[in-house]
């Protein structure tokens, strides 16, 4: 018995050596196709797509997407077509394609509908295996039972003032505070703080519990592969995936309450629900998932406790308006047809930082995220870079704030 487990584990660690290492095969050729993209030259990022997706059998599904983009501004809609079926047996429907209205592209809304008939006749419904969909529905429960605790919660009243009317539930807020009658009011129960404080222990505990329960599935369901997948979820943007290992690991951590440290600053939600041992086994599995590439290193740093960094990437996009503009340099003359580009740089010792997260995850290098980040904001319709900026339009007081603001922005003259 001892000699078959050593020979399969010998077995099980031939096989995981022998397979390629997506961080280092195919996510390079995707990163460079999104870059041509971006310089237009639509030839050569199909190309490189093409090169991506003859490693795999199972490309991921946002690069389909991006590569049918890219042929749709080559006018090859034929070439599109092989991009189409594979995303059709891969689960994307057809509401999803068209709110993404990358059809318009060249004016393809004819061919399309055409098409569609045999898009339909591929269409293969994504399914989950028996296990994720029992501890999905089990997450489902748990996600509920949240919601119903956390209107369980007190907000104090007329500032705590009067001990014996100090705090009333969440979900009587609106009620308590609103133009209601003082008749309605008094059917809102008015805790004292004794009594608060005494069921206040108890919504604690059964909130533990719960957070504790569902930790307990998520950690579980890590080990299944389809859980780690990132499916259609990056292409669904008109959907809400109740049925989606990162949306409940999301609003756990997004409901878990903070510890408020000494300087001010709220610690890592993650770190306040996961032990050491656990945060490092969900980043591990993580980048096992992109290494097989199962999962793009983007959204996979967006889940792992090592997501800070890569998040601080990111341009602002912004365009001003000057309340007072009296004795202004010419430089702000035609402020309505000019945009300012500034990006949040990192310090050296963050750079050195991300290198090495960029390696385990798979990520792209400093300057081309910020190539990705400038692009994505107000030049980017259809193609999905899984960025982080932003388009700000702010009225400022005067010229030297406005200075200020625009210090070592990039400035765009808009045609």
């Amino acid at each position: 018995m001892r000699l078959s487990f050593i020979l399969f584990f010998v077995f099980k660690l031939f096989t995981l050596s022998a397979q390629p290492d997506f961080r280092k095969t195919y996510f390079p050729l995707i990163n460079k196709a999104e870059l041509l993209f971006i310089e237009e030259k639509y030839t050569d990022a199909s190309e490189s797509y093409f090169k991506a997706f003859s490693q795999t059998k199972s490309p991921l599904v946002r690069d389909l997407l991006n590569a049918t983009v890219c042929k749709l501004y080559q006018g090859d809609f034929e070439g599109a077509k092989l991009y189409l079926f594979k995303m059709a047996q891969r689960g994307v429907n057809l509401e999803t394609l068209e709110q993404l209205e990358i059809f318009e592209i060249g004016n393809n809304q004819d061919a399309w509908k055409m098409f569609k008939p045999s898009y339909e006749q591929f269409y293969e419904p994504k399914e989950l295996n028996d296990f994720l969909k029992y501890h999905f529905s089990n997450l489902s429960l748990l996600r509920s039972k949240l919601m119903d605790m956390l209107s369980e919660n007190f907000i104090l009243i007329e500032n705590g003032a009067d001990e014996q009317k100090f705090a009333i539930k969440r979900k009587d807020y609106s009620g308590f505070f609103s133009s209601i009658s003082n008749e309605a009011k008094e059917n809102i129960r008015v805790y004292t703080k004794a009594e608060m404080e005494k069921e206040s222990i108890v919504i604690k505990i059964n909130t533990e519990e719960i957070y504790h329960e569902a930790k307990e599935i998520l950690l579980l369901i890590m080990e299944n592969q389809m859980a780690l997948s990132d499916g259609t979820s990056q292409v669904e943007t008109f959907h809400t995936h109740d049925h989606d290992m990162f949306s409940f690991l999301n609003f756990f951590m997004f409901n878990k309450p903070q510890i408020i440290v000494e300087n001010g600053k709220a610690v890592n939600k993650l770190a306040d629900w996961m032990n050491e041992e656990e945060i490092s086994y969900l980043d591990s599995r993580l980048q096992e998932a992109v290494s097989q590439g199962i999962l793009s290193p983007q959204l996979a740093i967006s889940q792992s406790s090592e997501r800070d960094i890569p998040e601080k990437i990111r341009v602002t996009s912004f365009t001003l308006k000057i309340e007072n503009n009296n004795n202004c340099n010419k430089e702000f003359d035609d402020l309505d047809n000019v945009k300012f580009l500034k990006k949040n740089t990192l310090t050296k010792d963050e750079q050195k930082e991300y290198n090495k997260i960029r390696q385990k995850y798979g990520l792209e290098t400093l300057e081309d995220r910020f190539k990705k980040e400038e692009f994505a904001i107000d030049q980017n319709k259809y193609f999905i870079l899984n960025t982080r900026s932003t388009l700000e339009s702010s009225v400022v007081p005067n010229c030297e704030v406005a200075q200020n603001m625009i210090a070592g922005a990039t400035i765009v003259h808009e045609k």
